[in-house]
């Protein structure tokens, strides 16, 4: 009964309690939510690279290009799969610019593949360009760019293609003979019908 009376004398008094009481929890509430939240990370900028390699510098006309693409990120990274377009975009350098190239696959090299090839964090894919050969049909200084979705930078790698050098497999060594000697260049064996000449 003394609590009843209090209230009537003073209700101004317990209003104020109850305010205070209310702000309180609303703020003991709020800074809990906050340390909560500030555990969870989901709009982080991923840290990390895509590297893309080839392994040879130079290439002789008619010999299959391979490539590989390294994911340095910590999640999944996607190149997209325009086949029956070329798998990454290639140039080539035209006096002083780089020029893009295409070709075309054809119908039978490219059915049912996905159309976004993913890439592990941490992981590897790899491919050629076997199924475009007109890209590295003319001999000069190409460009290999990887466009990758959701990263700014473009890797690349530049390789060289070199003319196919002349085979002497097809020559045959031909011997000129003057009075019954042979040339100094060429040494021949006897064969079994041909005595030793000691």
């Amino acid at each position: 009964m003394n609590g009843e009376l209090l209230y009537t004398r003073n209700p101004r008094h317990f209003r104020i309690l109850w305010a205070v009481a209310y702000i309180v929890i609303f703020i003991l509430l709020i800074a809990g939510l906050y340390a909560a939240a500030s555990r969870i990370r989901t709009h982080t900028l991923p840290v990390g690279s895509i590297e893309l390699s080839v392994p040879y510098s130079k290439y002789a006309v008619g010999e299959t290009v391979t490539f590989s693409i390294k994911n340095n990120f910590n999640s999944q990274a996607y190149v997209t799969n325009s086949c029956p377009a070329e798998p990454l975009a290639v140039y080539r350098q035209d006096g002083s610019k780089w020029v893009r190239i295409h070709d075309q696959a054809s119908e039978g090299d490219c059915p049912d593949e996905q159309r976004q090839v993913g890439i592990p964090a941490g992981g590897t894919t790899n491919g050629n360009f076997a199924a475009w050969p007109n890209l590295f049909s003319q001999p000069g200084k190409y460009r290999i760019v990887a466009y990758v979705q959701h990263y700014n930078a473009l890797p690349y790698q530049e390789i060289e293609i070199i003319a196919r050098p002349a085979t002497s497999a097809n020559q045959t060594p031909t011997q000129q003979s003057t009075s019954g000697t042979t040339s100094p260049s060429i040494q021949t064996q006897p064969t079994e019908n041909e005595p030793y000449d000691n």
